[in-house]
């Protein structure tokens, strides 16, 4: 009896280089990109009104490749695409409940104004923004450019309207009176009549260059809003499948949401006994007990996996494991952040 489990593992053994490790997307809940400060509970938005000096295209677009002054464009076209902006921006932390309150404050503040490098808002309208409205944090739209272009048909696209925002954004504290952040944003929009599944719509019309300028303006804004925003994200883990029948099975109940069913099997292995195949079962096990949020006992799976495989040499298991452990410290990180 003892001879056959013997062999039976050193057919394991010998069977262990084909061991396959497969991608797994995740749902995790990931704070926002930009750390805020603990007490900040209320915002203020405003618009700097800021450009720099090459940017004097904002009454012209591109019409199959040719520069065209734009006819009868509204004068306070600016004004309009920057509104559009901050009130989307406006929106999505509200309805995200980012802060307790959100307030734009009037465009007026700031006269235009030009240079060749954008400075930090003077100390002396920080402290009387921080004075007057009793807000934690300012963020201000330091600048905001959109320019459009229109594609004609051709023979595998159709006509096509394509509009680049360039933001640069900054975060203030003003209570301790200092940046948080500042960071430069382009995107791009495009409108051609095809759905976010890649559907075309029969007798799409495209929108006039105002209303496409207005959409990217919207946007923008939505997208800066999401760096504050904690969101639901997917991201890929590895687990692995040596050849063996219990491995395979484990593999289908795990694909097929029977996570419980998948423990049990990995359990069987996990003991030292099994040599290298613990060293995969531990791992697979970490990953389950992540998918669970027992953070915890993943990272006791995942420190017991580590170290087996340390013992073995396993250099290729070893630096599976290094990448997955950053991934599971960056998710408690996370955790603790959202706490």
């Amino acid at each position: 009896m003892n001879r056959k489990i013997n062999l039976f593992f050193l057919l394991a053994i010998l069977l262990y280089s084909c061991t396959v490790y497969k991608e797994y997307p995740i749902e995790i809940f990931k704070p926002g990109e930009i750390k805020l400060p603990e007490h900040a509970k209320s915002a203020v938005l405003i618009y700097r009104n800021f450009k720099y000096p090459g940017d004097t295209l904002q009454h012209y677009y591109k019409s199959n490749g040719r520069l065209v002054k734009a006819a009868k464009d509204p004068e306070n076209l600016d004004s309009i695409i920057v509104n559009d902006c901050l009130n989307q921006l406006s929106r999505r932390l509200k309805s995200a409940k980012s802060f307790s309150e959100v307030e734009i404050l009037p465009y007026n503040l700031f006269k235009r104004h030009s240079d060749e490098k954008l400075p930090d808002i003077p100390d002396e309208i920080t402290e009387k923004l921080a004075n007057t409205t009793q807000a934690d944090i300012l963020i201000s739209l330091e600048m905001l450019s959109a320019f459009y272009s229109k594609y004609p048909q051709n023979y595998d696209q159709p006509e096509t309207n394509e509009v680049v925002t360039a933001a640069v954004w900054g975060i203030y504290d003003l209570r301790r009176r200092n940046r948080v952040e500042r960071i430069s944003v382009i995107d791009t929009i495009y409108q051609n009549g095809y759905d976010n599944e890649g559907n075309y719509m029969a007798g799409y019309k495209l929108p006039s260059r105002i209303s496409a300028l207005r959409t990217a303006a919207r946007a923008a804004g939505e997208k800066y809003a999401d760096r504050m925003v904690a969101s639901w994200q997917t991201v890929d883990r590895l687990y692995s499948i040596p050849p063996l029948p219990d491995f395979s099975d484990a593999a289908y109940y795990f694909e097929e949401g029977k996570t419980e069913k998948a423990i049990a099997l990995w359990g069987k292995y996990v003991n030292e006994k099994n040599g290298k195949l613990a060293i995969n079962a531990r791992f697979n096990l970490a990953l389950a007990y992540e998918m669970m949020d027992d953070l915890e006992k993943a990272r006791q799976w995942l420190s017991s996996a580590e170290d087996l495989a340390k013992s073995y040499n396993s250099k290729k298991e070893l630096t599976i494991i290094s990448y997955y452990k950053k991934e599971l410290a960056q998710r408690f990180r996370d955790m603790q952040r959202l706490q």
